[in-house]
């Protein structure tokens, strides 16, 4: 199996799947992507090497990915205010309070640490929907000829 020619191929699969319109968001059952900035999607790197004649991909991502994977429970730690500022900027957000009028976006940023305090985030799973898509990706079945799916995934390590 050619780990080296699988490598680019898996990191574009695991992007597009970040930027794919369909992570649920809020009660209307709007679907978006997992990319505001850029930055995880851009830290995505895959690369093949061996370690004591073994055969291995390293799939190397911001380390927050592990909760854009996984989500968060409510009831946990509040999440970073300057982030949720940065994140509201990134998208072009705008809140607003009862009356209707625009609020800042430090208060916005406070309302919505708050809020998944309260109720969490769900989990997007963009790693699962990623190697479910290896499955189906042509190239990557011509690469791996006679070897097995089980045997790439078990070669994929940091995810």
């Amino acid at each position: 199996m050619d780990l080296e020619r699988v490598a680019p191929i898996l990191e574009e699969i695991i992007k597009e799947s970040l930027e794919e319109k369909r992570y649920p968001f809020g009660v209307s059952g709007g679907k978006g992507n997992k990319v505001a900035s850029g930055k995880l999607r851009d830290s995505v790197t895959v690369t093949s090497s061996q370690n004591a004649g073994v055969s291995e991909l390293q799939v190397m991502m911001e380390e927050y990915s592990q909760w854009v994977q996984s989500g968060r429970l409510p009831g946990k730690k509040f999440v970073p205010v300057g982030e949720i500022e940065k994140w509201i900027k990134q998208r072009g957000l705008k809140g607003r309070d009862k009356k209707g009028k625009f609020i800042t976006n430090r208060s916005f940023a406070f309302a919505i640490t708050r809020n998944i305090n309260k109720f969490g985030i769900r989990p997007s799973n963009f790693i699962d929907v990623s190697l479910e898509k290896i499955m189906e990706d042509q190239r990557i079945v011509d690469l791996i000829g006679e070897a097995s799916y089980d045997e790439l995934i078990n070669a994929i390590t940091g995810i």
